[in-house]
């Protein structure tokens, strides 16, 4: 799907986003309405491969509909983009296994990595125990993935490299116990509450050691697969991106119509906020620019090679750190 149909996806699932957004940061999860309209719409499909029912849609397409969704309501921006990047973990699977999680049209995969809990091998997989903060949208879930420490009756079991050794698990929702923890000033609608799991038996087949984050063959050896970890900061930070643009957008609207008391002039028409809105305007402008010609550099760096490398890596980073402090910067410039 092209990037102009995804933009238009979500610019037909705006209204039904507004409408129960207040909902749910009232309740503090996502509202069954926005989550059943995104999993209809297949945007949780976006990185998923189009040889496993995916989109497969090329980063800097699926970062642009994410700042869209972020713009109108930040907890969907959030949801969405963290919900895509996790998809990617289906990877290190076994075929028959992602194939069957994913061949469910209602796919919604969700999980955390922090704190990491702790795995204890067996003949056939790990017997996983742990507490794990940030699960966004973990409610819907139709897979569950959390990050484990491997330990043994030593302690923590370290790696070649002299580093704990991480074992990613996948796991059904049913399996965890989903705790009220969620209580912020704001980001309420992500749902991002704790869930916890004790003596969980989980087979060898759906959880994987974590190493080069790369697939050498099948439908996740891909381009887009390639990209690395470093698109997770990316997205983020385009997220934050997407939340400053909305912020601008409902400020102006609300400065455009406001007139302070004891005085004339529209708050509109005073030149300190003029100035300020330009300001925010050229921060936000610059974020994005700099993520999308980042972005851009690395797509085009792993056509035709391997996963991406340092040379442009590292600017993918510096571009994700200084996008979200010029989008926090920008909405302070309104608001103070």
């Amino acid at each position: 799907m092209a990037t102009n149909d995804l933009l238009k996806v979500v610019q037909d699932l705006e209204p039904t986003i507004r409408r129960h957004a207040l909902a749910a940061e009232e309740n503090r999860k996502m509202a069954p309405e926005i989550m059943s309209a995104l999993v209809d719409a297949g945007l949780f499909r976006m990185w998923v491969p189009k040889a496993l029912g995916g989109l497969e849609t090329p980063p800097n397409e699926a970062l642009e509909v994410m700042e869209a969704l972020a713009r109108i309501d930040s907890a969907t921006g959030w949801v969405v983009s963290n919900c895509v990047f996790i998809s990617t973990l289906y990877q290190f699977l076994p075929s028959p296994v992602r194939e069957e999680l994913l061949s469910n049209p209602g796919v919604v995969t969700c999980g955390s990595f922090v704190p990491p809990g702790s795995a204890r091998e067996t003949d056939d997989g790990y017997i996983v125990n742990g507490n794990w903060t940030f699960g966004s949208a973990s409610h819907y879930a139709s897979s569950l993935v959390t990050l484990s420490l491997l330990t043994n009756e030593n302690g923590t079991v370290m790696s070649e490299e002299g580093a704990p050794t991480s074992v990613p698990a996948f796991f059904d929702p049913k399996s965890a116990t989903f705790l009220d923890t969620w209580y912020t000033p704001g980001h309420r609608g992500t749902g991002s509450t704790n869930f916890t799991v004790e003596d969980l038996h989980a087979s060898r087949d759906h959880t994987f050691l974590l190493g080069p984050w790369e697939s050498t063959e099948g439908p996740f050896a891909a381009p887009l697969y390639r990209m690395g970890l470093v698109i997770d900061a990316v997205r983020i930070s385009q997220v934050g991106v997407g939340i400053a643009q909305g912020a601008l957008e409902d400020f102006v609207e609300l400065a455009s119509a406001k007139t302070p008391a004891y005085t004339a002039t529209l708050t509109a028409d005073r030149a300190t906020v003029q100035e300020r809105v330009a300001k925010a305007q050229a921060l936000i402008q610059a974020a994005r620019h700099t993520l999308h010609a980042t972005v851009a550099d690395g797509w085009e760096s792993v056509q035709d090679g391997p996963r991406i490398t340092g040379q442009t890596c590292v600017p993918m980073g510096l571009a994700a750190s200084f996008a979200l402090d010029a989008s926090v910067q920008a909405v302070d410039l309104l608001y103070e």
